[in-house]
């Protein structure tokens, strides 16, 4: 004969939590997206930019202070005389970070704009 089979399927907390999800899921993909308000966008674009700035910013001083401190160091061992660091923050460290910043301004700001004029052109 034929043996019954149970359809009971005990459900424990890991599917409760994946069916929960998927549940989610499932219900922000057939929601119809809400168009953000023009400040909005402004906003998150600005804070994007200036924050990519800062990184950029960041790094540039970063990789200059260490190109400095490298040629302080060098041109002090071949010219006999006292190392001054200030030298690699003043002449060195500064504006590459102040070229690197406003190279990523700028930078970021154009493919800020460019993207989005690509999504309103759709």
């Amino acid at each position: 004969m034929a043996e019954a089979v149970s359809s009971h399927k005990t459900i424990t907390r890991d599917d409760a939590i994946g069916s929960t999800i998927l549940l989610a899921v499932s219900y922000s993909i057939t929601t119809p997206a809400r168009r953000r308000s023009k400040l909005s966008i402004a906003f998150t674009s600005t804070v994007r930019v200036l924050f990519t700035t800062l990184l950029f910013t960041a790094g540039g001083m970063g990789a200059g202070l260490f190109l400095g401190i490298l040629g302080t160091v060098v041109y002090g061992m071949m010219s006999g005389s006292k190392i001054d660091m200030t030298n690699a923050y003043r002449h060195v460290a500064i504006p590459v970070a102040i070229l690197t910043g406003s190279m990523a301004l700028i930078g970021s700001a154009v493919l800020e704009v460019r993207a989005r004029r690509q999504r309103t052109s759709r």
